[in-house]
């Protein structure tokens, strides 16, 4: 080691050239700003990302209070849709009560009425054959108690039994 002019001992050292070229490179492309136009893109990506993002929202916005004002006129409507249900029913009530029929639909329900007619007269006839029947039974009901009552107590007849099943002696 060689002393300095001021003094002091300074240490020398070959290395290889290439790598400091390459830093040299490296440092003059900084600060020449090549990498400045990727980082304004990317900032420039990010601006356009955001404002994306922006119009989405807005966008969002606008259909919720779209959606607001709609659902507000609902109970309006719907208010409405039962006054209108209301006078409709009353109309329908209107209409039962009257008893005048048009001549369509005097036309139209005949077949109807024939049909009902004849069911009323088959129901008279079923009414009147029950109460005969039942006339019947009581006749014969009265019948057998005084049967029972004036006739002393017999013993049934024996019936002979059915033989068992196989399984069952």
């Amino acid at each position: 080691m060689t002393p300095d002019i001021s003094g002091s001992e300074e240490e020398y050292e070959i290395i290889p050239t290439s790598p400091l070229r390459r830093l040299e490179k490296r440092i003059e492309k900084i600060e020449s700003g090549s990498y400045s136009s990727e980082i304004q893109k990317l900032i420039e990506q990010v601006v356009e990302l955001i404002k994306t993002n922006q119009k989405i929202i807005d966008d969002s916005i606008k259909a919720n209070n779209d959606l607001i004002a709609e659902v507000s006129k609902l109970p309006k409507k719907i208010d409405d849709l039962i006054l209108e249900m209301r006078e409709f029913m009353k109309l329908l009530k209107v209409s039962a009560e009257e008893e005048e029929v048009s001549s369509i639909s005097k036309e139209v329900m005949s077949p109807l009425v024939n049909k009902l007619t004849e069911l009323i007269e088959q129901n008279k006839k079923s009414f009147e054959t029950n109460q005969a029947v039942l006339t019947t039974l009581g006749i014969i009901e009265k019948r057998l108690k005084r049967l029972y009552t004036t006739a002393p107590p017999a013993t049934a007849p024996s019936v002979p039994r059915p033989p068992a099943p196989e399984g069952y002696r």
